[in-house]
């Protein structure tokens, strides 16, 4: 009898342990969302670059002609000249708005306007954009991106939510958090999705 108290006593604490600890992952992530947003908004590289991992930088992801394509930066930096600012011209002044859990917005093209309006998270998902657009880059325009790369842009996405921002303005971010030694990083920006140039 006391054997089994003592296993029901330890299974409900490693229970309430896990709930806090996701309980508290998740206030981290929704913190992140807000401090991004925010750094994005004012363009603000000092609060931005606590949410970058300098080993992995973060990766832009952007149309270059014809294809897609990436470029990576140990930091983000929106005084330095040689810095892409233009691909964060549709976040400066964004205006977030509280998180919901759900399908994420998709562009239409031709109506030049996302397909609903708010912050988006949709955990059941996993983007692969980043690998993606690796691969076809391999495929067509004859880049020489390795399968280790590729694998680990793979790994990067598999610990990393999407996180979707219009506002009521038609201002936007898209960026991914990563889950990363519990913690979480700003790892990938995305100003593919709405561009419609091609």
């Amino acid at each position: 009898m006391f054997k089994m108290k003592f296993l029901i006593a330890i299974f409900l604490i490693a229970t309430n342990s896990f709930c806090v600890e996701q309980n508290t992952k998740e206030q981290m992530f929704q913190l992140a969302v807000r401090d991004v947003a925010r750094g994005f908004s004012k363009h603000d590289s000092l609060l931005l670059s606590k949410y970058i991992y300098r080993e992995i930088g973060v990766h832009l992801l952007y149309r270059n002609g014809v294809f897609n394509t990436y470029t990576s930066f140990r930091k983000i930096n929106f005084s330095d000249a040689s810095y892409p600012v233009v691909l964060f011209q549709f976040s400066k002044g964004i205006t977030p708005l509280p998180l919901r859990y759900q399908q994420l917005p998709v562009y239409n093209c031709a109506k030049e306007s996302w397909n609903k309006k708010g912050s988006f998270v949709d955990t059941t998902t996993i983007d692969h954009l980043l690998s993606k657009i690796c691969s076809e880059r391999n495929r067509y325009a004859s880049d020489n991106i390795s399968q280790k790369t590729i694998n680990t842009f793979i790994n990067l996405e598999n610990k990393s939510r999407r996180v979707v921002l219009v506002d009521q303005n038609k201002k936007e971010l898209v960026f991914y958090l990563s889950y990363i030694n519990r913690r979480w990083y700003v790892t990938m920006f995305d100003s593919v999705s709405s561009d419609c140039s091609v």
